[in-house]
């Protein structure tokens, strides 16, 4: 099946796979958030390079590259793509973000209320979020806790914003109707990477959590310009993994690993069988905006209980907390995004093909 057609809505489950990536983050955090000596993350022990949060995370990036670029290469459109971006990832950032500096923070914190509330740092949490200049801290929460921070989450945030403005810039340059070109830009972002970003983002700290963002990214949106193109079928999943067990002791085998997990993704999502699993509503965004709170009280208050209760319960609320998310904010937002769209000028932030 090409690409094309497994980007079509009814023939992907790609939401399932954003809902097993939000899962992965919560599984992965737990190992953090209540450190255990002698327990450590499985993929961590299988791979080495990287765990399985982060892994979901690249996920995430990837899936975002390729759907977020298929979606403005389609309706060649600034302004829709601007909308429905803002009010994608804003509104239920802002909830969380109150939630915690105004609502559970006060409660969970061991500071008294008026001292509480007279702190700075609660509406520097709140106001410098919203600008994605992300703080970690609030005064009094989750002081006794191995870590503090309030939602260590976040700090991904910022990074998808870059790479949103990044790809509309690309867009507007005419870059995305290039495909020669296309490629050398997705070469430079990957050799970056490897070289410890020398070339472009050489701002980054030197994290390959933070550095592969980028080039997983990147992939996702030369998928997607590539999708009338690219074959998804079971060979070159097979294909994708024998690359990866032949240059497994490669300085680099982490990109044959990410490219046999996307291309993976791409291909059981495709599938019949995986299709009537397909869940009715997108919660992982949610999900993943909640999950880390949720294992901060959970270490909190459950420290006796485990790695393992910690990691299934933080899992389940953090999915309830989600579904609420969907149904009473971000729904009615990417409804309102869509509305916004269709009021603009006719033909206004539109390039011709």
């Amino acid at each position: 099946m090409l690409l094309s057609n497994v980007l079509r809505k009814e023939n992907n489950n790609l939401d399932i796979f954003r809902l097993i990536a939000a899962a992965m983050v919560i599984y992965g955090h737990a190992y953090a958030v209540l450190p255990t000596e002698g327990k450590l993350d499985f993929l961590k022990r299988l791979l080495v390079f990287d765990y399985s949060g982060s892994l979901a995370i690249k996920t995430f990036f990837f899936l975002s590259g390729l759907v977020v670029t298929n979606s403005l290469v389609e309706k060649k459109d600034a302004c829709q793509f601007l909308m429905s971006r803002f009010f994608r990832i804003w509104p239920a950032l802002a909830v969380v973000l109150a939630a915690m500096a105004f609502v559970f923070g006060p409660l969970l914190s061991a500071h008294p209320p008026h001292e509480y509330f007279s702190n700075p740092a609660i509406y520097e949490y709140f106001l410098h979020g919203l600008i994605m200049d992300m703080q970690y801290d609030l005064p009094g929460v989750f002081q006794d806790n191995a870590l503090s921070s309030v939602n260590g989450s976040l700090w991904s945030i910022p990074y998808e914003i870059y790479a949103y403005v990044a790809l509309l810039a690309a867009f507007l340059l005419g870059s995305t109707r290039s495909r020669p070109l296309s490629i050398g830009l997705f070469l430079v972002i990957l050799v970056d990477s490897a070289t410890g970003n020398t070339l472009l983002f050489t701002w980054l700290p030197q994290n390959t959590e933070i550095t592969m963002l980028a080039p997983c990214f990147a992939a996702g949106s030369l998928f997607t310009l590539f999708k009338d193109r690219i074959q998804v079928h079971f060979q070159g999943t097979i294909g994708a993994w024998a690359l990866y067990f032949l240059f497994m002791k490669s300085s680099y085998n982490f990109y044959f690993f990410y490219l046999a997990v996307f291309y993976s993704i791409l291909f059981f999502s495709s599938r019949k069988a995986l299709l009537k699993f397909k869940p009715a509503i997108d919660i992982s965004y949610g999900m993943y905006l909640w999950g880390w709170p949720v294992q901060q009280v959970m270490a909190q208050y459950f420290p006796e209980q485990g790695i393992s209760f910690n990691q299934l319960a933080s899992v389940a609320i953090a999915a309830l907390l989600g579904y609420v998310s969907w149904h009473f904010i971000e729904r009615h937002f990417i409804r309102m995004g869509s509305n916004f769209s269709r009021w603009a000028p006719s033909g206004a932030g539109s390039l011709p093909s």
